[in-house]
């Protein structure tokens, strides 16, 4: 049987690996979102807004070979970290997934598997500290509301007696490119390092005592989404996907100013919501002097100044590990990807920097 992968949300960091990753593989591919990809990779590109249910009964209706579908797509509220409790966040997040999987479900007899996105908020890390080394099926926090509880439990609903399974997948902090979007990091920190450096100032650093983290690369993810289409020890099964190495963004602050050609600096607590929005004209100087293909602020950040405070505001609230989530799971399993994390961020500044997102090396 011929794979054909569908992917929803192809413009956000993890859609956007999962499609490069499955069209340069040679698999046949198909990108969905409301807005085109900067590149397709050549998969197929369909322009569709999940949340209307009748476009995606016509636009999905008619793909009766899709034998793998890769949900990546994502609803986020104005106030990001606040939106994330909200029932209008949850019912929005819900009704996507729906309008997609039913077509599909419906025309593709050939349907095998659906990938779903979750992630640290599983364990509640959006309201408080998680549990160091959270296990699947032990530390989920289905006492706080999140959308991931709506879309499981229609996709474990809907699969019953169904020829495909279910694999969610659970990332940590998600590292890759995207422009716009809701939780770029890359992108946020790429930002404010190029302003710094227009201004002949070192990369200071933002946050507070530095706390550990874990991070997943979207390669890796789209990796792990490959072998779970194949594997019969990923059905109907949820796995934590990390690069299996902690780490603080303080220890890496020097390997981070070096791949942005820049000396790290000492500390100086910044709001990246609050300040960093003011110097859109700076950025849009820095965009012509480079001649990047980079959008104007707000359309290449989106709510990633949002998601920055939330991730260094953390390393200042928070002791002891912040996102420590076991993946011993998913290695068990089959699936053993693993990338040390100062090569994770060198990798993405580098590719930033090559498609002209960022500032190059001077």
């Amino acid at each position: 049987m011929e794979k054909h992968v569908l992917i929803a949300g192809a413009t956000g960091l993890v859609g956007r690996a999962a499609m490069e990753h499955f069209a340069r593989s040679g698999a046949r591919t198909t990108a969905v979102s409301r807005r085109r990809p900067m590149d397709t990779y050549g998969a197929d590109f369909i322009a569709l807004d999940l949340a209307d249910r009748d476009a995606c009964a016509q636009a999905l209706g008619g793909l009766t070979d899709v034998t793998q579908v890769v949900f990546a797509a994502l609803h986020e509220e104005p106030e990001l970290v606040a939106g994330w409790l909200r029932q209008e966040h949850i019912q929005r997040n819900g009704e996507m997934l729906r309008n997609l999987v039913e077509p599909i479900d419906r025309a593709s007899p050939t349907l095998r598997n659906i990938v779903l996105l979750q992630g640290p908020k599983a364990y509640g890390v959006h309201v408080g500290r998680m549990r160091l080394g959270a296990r699947e099926d032990r530390d989920e926090r289905r006492d706080v509301p999140n959308f991931y509880w709506e879309q499981e439990d229609y996709l474990k609903a809907r699969q019953v007696r169904r020829p495909w399974g279910w694999t969610t997948i659970r990332p940590a902090l998600v590292i890759g490119m995207a422009v716009g979007g809701a939780m770029n990091l890359i992108a946020a920190i790429g930002v404010y390092a190029a302003l710094l450096k227009a201004r002949g100032q070192p990369l200071y650093y933002p946050g507070g005592v530095g706390s550990i983290l874990e991070a997943t690369d979207t390669d890796l993810m789209a990796e792990a989404f490959d072998w779970a289409g194949d594997a019969p020890a990923a059905r109907n099964q949820t796995f934590n996907v990390t690069n299996c190495e902690l780490f603080s963004l303080r220890d890496q602050w020097p390997a981070i100013a070096e791949a942005l050609g820049m000396q790290a600096g000492p500390d100086a607590p910044l709001g990246f919501a609050e300040e960093l929005p003011k110097a859109a004209a700076e950025w849009d100087a820095i965009r012509a002097r480079y001649d990047l293909a980079s959008p104007g602020l707000d359309a290449f950040i989106g709510q990633s100044f949002q998601f920055a405070d939330f991730v260094f505001a953390r390393t200042v609230t928070q002791a002891g590990p912040a996102t420590a989530m076991s993946s011993i799971k998913i290695r068990a399993a089959g699936f053993n990807g693993v990338l040390y994390s100062d090569q994770m961020f060198a990798k993405w500044f580098a590719r930033y920097q090559a498609e002209r997102l960022l500032p190059p090396i001077e």
